[in-house]
Formats: C-alpha cells, structure tokens, sequence
C-alpha cells in the first residue's frame, strides 16, 4: 500500500512540475480554460445565436477575439461582455464586421 501512495505522489509531483514550451504549468493552462468556457458561457447566454461565429483564444487571461459580427453595436456588445468576464485582463478584437 506505501508502494502505491509512493507512485501516486510522485505521479502528481511529476506533473505538477511540468510546463508547457511558453513556460505555463497546469494551473496556468486550466485557468484560461476556465476564462475561455466563461466568456463563451456568457456571449452565448446575452447574446444567443449572433455569437455564433465567434472564436475566444485565452493566453494568460488575454482574450482575443476572432470571427465574424453583423455590425459595429454587435462587436461592440462582444468586447463589452468579455471584459466584464471574471479573470478576463485584456481582450484583443479581430472580429470583422459583415452584415
């Protein structure tokens, strides 16, 4: 059973102290994980299928956001609900407008 608990904890310390090659670890990466889910979680709860087209990139808690809107009080709308986001630091717009 020690055995087993020895495995376990050096299991866990292995990849506690792994990072990824732009130097984040786990926690890192889960929490933008955690910030994108929010962000999309909340365009789509406001504003429903016109965010269709959106994509949400995270990089420490820097949202871009990529993708197609119909006009500018859309994009407008967009940008204004994800920095509103919990965890959210900066967001970078590259959303085109089309109508």
């Amino acid at each position: 059973m020690s055995r087993l608990i020895f495995v376990v904890l050096l299991f866990a310390l292995f990849f506690a102290s792994c990072t990824t090659p732009g130097g984040r670890d786990a926690g890192m990466v889960y929490d933008d994980t955690v910030i994108s889910a929010k962000v999309k979680g909340r365009l789509t709860e406001m504003l429903g299928a016109q965010v269709i087209g959106v994509d949400v990139d995270v990089y420490q808690g820097e949202v871009t956001l990529q993708g197609r809107v119909r006009s500018p009080n859309m994009e407008n709308r967009v940008i204004a609900v994800t920095a509103r986001t919990p965890g959210v630091r900066k967001v970078i717009n590259l959303l085109k407008i089309i109508p």
